[in-house]
């Protein structure tokens, strides 16, 4: 059974001054091959075609039609309410509110979050592709704070 990947859009997918991430394609072939992948993002709302048509006013066509692999999920409040605590999971996100840390640390899955700065760390997508989320996966204590 593949682990599951719940991924972002803004800082994650597409910088904050809305330029696609460096690396998006591999990346994305990467984790669409090793996990399965859905949008954890008020972006979508149950519904991955308003995520993509979104998303393709900055991206290419063959990007788009990676991203049309992902999942929907859907949530009222917090992001955490569309993780299915029960797997295993990685959640990268570029930052996230109080009540999404105290529900991971809840769970005790606040090691699953993985921050991204796409800003400091351009370069994060392909780090994550090369290797570091099989060393994530091994990590026993949390990675983050």
């Amino acid at each position: 059974m593949k682990r599951n990947m719940y991924l972002g859009i803004d800082g994650v997918i597409i910088t904050k001054g809305v330029v696609p991430a460096l690396h998006l394609d591999e990346f994305l072939k990467y984790i669409l091959s090793k996990f399965s992948v859905s949008w954890l993002s008020t972006r979508c709302k149950g519904n991955s075609e308003e995520t993509v048509n979104y998303l393709s006013q900055f991206l290419t066509e063959d990007t788009i039609n990676l991203m049309k692999k992902v999942k929907p999920t859907t949530f009222n409040l917090d992001k955490t309410e569309a993780i299915d605590f029960s797997k295993d999971f990685f959640w990268l996100e570029s930052e996230i509110f109080d009540s999404e840390r105290n529900a991971l640390k809840k769970h005790n899955k606040l090691n699953c979050w993985i921050e991204l700065d796409l800003i400091k760390s351009p370069d994060q997508l392909m780090t994550l592709t090369n290797g570091s989320l099989l060393l994530h996966k091994k990590l026993s204590k949390p990675v983050n704070n």
